[in-house]
């Protein structure tokens, strides 16, 4: 990400930079669990899909001067909450809350503000859920918490948000009345459709007789995990270690004794053989020779020794 040219202080926004990348990887990860942990126990998976971003030095210049302050790092750190930024998409407005408490409940993660645009909408008809948080980012030598700021919408909020930005981005935030009396009609349309798709699928589940079955298997799964718990970051300590350990040291003895052996078997060396007289002709005594040299399994005795 570039800095504008007027800005001096490169080297101290790299760093910060870094800090709020490694928080969005932070906040990324945790959500992605959450979404997995989602997909394997539950019938439908709440989160329809998270997107993430740092706010460009534009928009973050934009926003000092409209709040009245210079452009520099220590005000970036203090006044800007939404350098990084993530969304979530929901499919009801009863999972906003529930993903938003999940958030929460995480013991590293502090929540330091919410903004609830669903039950106070503002003015334009935009809704949504905002969760200002900081997660603790741990370097080589300390660790800084670090401020993110969460989004969390339905499919419906996420369509009207973005409709209604790139059309107030035409007028360049200036558009006519009319304009403004028409999409604060269609966030009325918006939120009730939301409304209407909830109330739907809460009746669909009193359809469903398997809800019991499922909610009593999600018991026993959660008094197993806490059973599990303590065991994922635990060693067991295995009584048979030291045993196991000098099975292994008698084992390399025998592979090494073994090798000895193999090599004195299939190792061709001549062998001394005594002078025979000196009134044997050669013939005679290349025969002894050849009568008298030890067959293979009989040399390793020799060369042993």
């Amino acid at each position: 990400m570039d800095l504008p040219m007027f800005y001096n202080e490169e080297e101290e926004w790299k760093k910060v930079m870094l800090m709020y990348d490694s928080a969005l990887k932070e906040v990324n990860t945790k959500l992605e669990i959450l979404n997995e942990e989602f997909k394997l126990n539950h019938q439908y998976n709440p989160i329809e899909h998270i997107t993430s971003r740092m706010k460009s030095p534009q928009s973050i210049a934009k926003k000092l001067r409209h709040n009245g302050r210079e452009l520099t790092v220590e005000n970036i750190v203090k006044y800007v909450n939404d350098v990084a930024g993530i969304r979530i998409i929901c499919s009801f407005t009863s999972d906003i809350y529930r993903i938003a408490d999940l958030i929460a409940k995480q013991s590293d993660v502090q929540v330091l503000k919410v903004k609830d645009y669903i039950m106070f909408p503002k003015p334009n008809g935009y809704t949504s859920y905002h969760m200002i948080i900081s997660v603790p980012i741990y370097l080589s030598n300390t660790m800084i918490n670090v401020k993110a700021e969460i989004q969390i919408r339905t499919i419906a909020m996420d369509f009207w948000a973005s409709l209604e930005h790139k059309i107030y981005y035409k007028f360049e935030g200036n558009a006519p009345e009319r304009i403004r009396k028409e999409l604060k009609e269609c966030a009325d349309i918006v939120s009730f459709l939301d409304h209407k798709m909830l109330t739907l699928n809460e009746e669909i589940k009193l359809y469903n007789h398997e809800d019991e079955l499922e909610q009593y298997k999600e018991i026993l799964s959660e008094n197993f995990q806490s059973m599990m718990r303590e065991s994922y970051g635990t060693i067991v300590e295995d009584d048979n270690e030291e045993t196991d350990i000098h099975e292994i040291k008698e084992t390399v003895k025998l592979e090494t004794v073994e090798a000895i052996y193999q090599t004195a078997v299939y190792k061709e060396e001549p062998l001394e053989i005594q002078s025979e007289p000196n009134n044997t002709n050669k013939a005679e005594t290349g025969k002894k020779k050849e009568d008298k040299k030890p067959d293979g399994k009989h040399a390793k005795f020799f060369r042993l020794r």
